[in-house]
C-alpha cells in the first residue's frame, strides 16, 4: 500500500512539474497559448519541423503578429497591400527571445505583371529593355525590420552603420 501511495505521489509530482514546465517552456505551444490567452491549433511538436522558424512562424500567424506588423508599417511608413505594392513578411521568434522579429519587404505590384523570359528577346535592345524594367522595379523595393515584443511593444530597429 505504501508503495502504491508513493508511486501515486511521485506520478502526481511529475505531472505537476510537467504542467508547469509546458506553460513556461518557450518551445511548447502551451507557453504561447498562455501568453496570448488563445488556443493554437494544428501545430506539430517543435522537434517535428525541419526548421524551428516554421514552428514559431505558424504560432505568430495564429496569434495575429502579421496583422500587428501590417498596421505598424502602415502607420509608420504608409506601407500597405494595395494596387501599387504588396508586402512580404518573414517572421523570426521563439527560443530565448521576448519578441518577434519581422522583416517586411515592400514590393512593387508591377513586378507581378511583367511577363516573358529574357531568352525570348529577339534583339539586344529587347534584352536591355527586359533587364532594365526589372532592375528599375527592384530598386523600388524596400525592407524594414519590425520588432513586436511579447508584451505588445513595437519598435523599428535601425541598421547599424
Amino acid at each position: 500500500m505504501k508503495a502504491l501511495l508513493l508511486s501515486l505521489a511521485v506520478g502526481h509530482s511529475f505531472l505537476t512539474l510537467w504542467a508547469k514546465d509546458s506553460s513556461t517552456d518557450r518551445t511548447k505551444v502551451e507557453f504561447f497559448e498562455k501568453l496570448y490567452d488563445t488556443k493554437i491549433e494544428g501545430l506539430k511538436l517543435l522537434e517535428e519541423y525541419s526548421d524551428p522558424d516554421q514552428f514559431y512562424s505558424a504560432i505568430a500567424k495564429q496569434v495575429g503578429i502579421p496583422e500587428v506588423v501590417h498596421k505598424a508599417v502602415e502607420e509608420k511608413y504608409g506601407w500597405k497591400n494595395d494596387d501599387e505594392n504588396f508586402l512580404i513578411l518573414m517572421i523570426k521568434g521563439g527560443g530565448d527571445n521576448d519578441a518577434w522579429g519581422v522583416m517586411v519587404t515592400k514590393v512593387p505590384s508591377a513586378l507581378n505583371a511583367l511577363n516573358g523570359n529574357i531568352e525570348d528577346a529577339k534583339s539586344e535592345e529587347e534584352k536591355k529593355k527586359f533587364v532594365s524594367e526589372r532592375i528599375d522595379l527592384l530598386k523600388k523595393m524596400e525592407i524594414k525590420m519590425v520588432v513586436v515584443g511579447y508584451d505588445g511593444k513595437i519598435s523599428f530597429p535601425k541598421k547599424k552603420k
